[in-house]
C-alpha cells in the first residue's frame, strides 16, 4: 500500500510504502533500483541481506537509510514481515541529511548514524505501534520537523528530473542540456552529488521503471516484444541482457510472478 506524503514533504518524499505478509516460513527476495533513495523501519525481526556475491548474509538494522542500488540484492526473511518504506525523491539525500548521495551507493546505514538519539526516539516509538499506517504518520511528523528550517528552493537537478520522469526516460542527455542552462560535465557533477549516479544511468533507471509498469499491465505475452519499443528500446535481445543485469531474471520471468512486494522487490521461487 503506498501513502502520499504532507505537501511540505512532496520535494523529498515521494510516498510511503507498507509491506507485510504473515507468513512463517523462510522467503526469498530480490531487490533492484527503482531510482530513488529511501529509509526502511521494520516493525517485525529484520530482513537479512546477501552482500553482492551472495556469499554473507548480515541483518539489516530496525531503521535505515540506504542509498541508490546499482546491483541486484538477495534478501532473506525468515518470518513475519511489517516494513515502512519511505521512498524518498531521488535526489532528496542531500538536503535531508547534508551528505553527498554517491556516499550512500548501496549502503544501508543505520538512521541513528544521521540523527542521533532523535533517531533512537523515533525507533522506540515505532517499535511500540501495532500499525504500519501510524508508523507512517509518526515518521512524517519526525520528517517534518527536521526540514522545518530547511528551504529548498527548486534546483537544476530538479528540473532535470522533473523533464526525465515526464519523458518516462525516454530522453538523451543532449536534449536535456537544451534546456537546461548547464554544461554536461555540470549536470553529470549534480547528480552525482544530489541522486548519487550519472544522468545517463538515472535516465536508464527511470525508463526500466516505466517498462516494468506497462510489462505488469500487459495482457497478451506475443506483445512483449512491441512493449519494448513502445518504452524506447530498439534492440530485444539488448533490453534483455539489460533486464537480467539489473535483475537477475528474464523479462518474462518477471512477469510471470503474481507476488511482488513492489516494483522492485519480489519473491525468488
Amino acid at each position: 500500500m503506498q501513502i502520499a506524503p504532507h505537501p511540505l514533504l512532496s520535494g523529498i518524499v515521494k510516498h510511503y510504502l507498507i509491506i507485510a505478509h504473515d507468513e512463517h516460513a523462510a522467503i526469498n527476495y530480490r531487490l533492484f533500483s527503482d531510482g530513488n533513495p529511501g529509509m526502511v523501519f521494520h516493525l517485525k525481526a529484520p530482513l537479512l541481506q546477501y552482500d553482492q556475491h551472495h556469499v554473507v548474509a548480515s541483518e539489516q538494522p530496525y531503521s535505515f537509510v540506504y542509498g541508490q542500488i546499482t546491483h541486484y540484492n538477495d534478501i532473506v526473511s525468515a518470518g513475519e514481515l511489517a516494513m515502512l518504506i519511505v521512498v524518498l525523491q531521488p535526489n532528496a539525500l542531500l538536503t535531508l541529511l547534508g551528505v553527498a548521495a554517491y556516499e550512500l551507493n548501496n549502503n544501508t546505514v543505520p538512521l541513528k548514524d544521521f540523527f542521533g538519539q532523535d533517531a533512537a526516539d523515533l525507533e522506540d516509538q515505532i517499535a511500540n505501534v501495532t500499525d504500519l499506517s501510524t508508523a507512517a504518520s509518526i515518521t512524517e511528523q519526525f520528517l517534518l520537523r527536521k526540514m522545518t528550517f530547511k528551504d529548498r528552493g527548486v534546483s537544476i537537478t530538479d528540473r532535470a528530473i522533473s523533464i526525465i520522469q515526464k519523458h518516462s526516460g525516454i530522453i538523451n542527455i543532449k536534449s536535456l542540456l537544451d534546456v537546461l542552462p548547464v554544461t554536461e560535465r555540470q549536470l553529470e557533477r549534480r547528480f552525482n552529488e544530489e541522486v548519487g549516479i550519472s544522468p545517463k544511468k538515472f535516465i536508464d533507471a527511470v525508463k526500466f521503471q516505466n517498462y516494468l509498469k506497462q510489462l505488469q499491465k500487459l495482457t497478451l505475452v506475443k506483445e512483449v516484444g512491441s512493449l519494448s519499443y513502445a518504452c524506447g528500446y530498439y534492440d530485444q535481445a539488448h533490453l534483455n541482457n539489460f533486464f537480467r543485469k539489473h535483475t537477475g531474471v528474464t523479462p518474462l520471468q518477471y512477469k510471470a510472478n503474481h507476488n511482488l512486494l513492489a516494483i522492485n522487490f519480489m519473491p525468488l521461487a
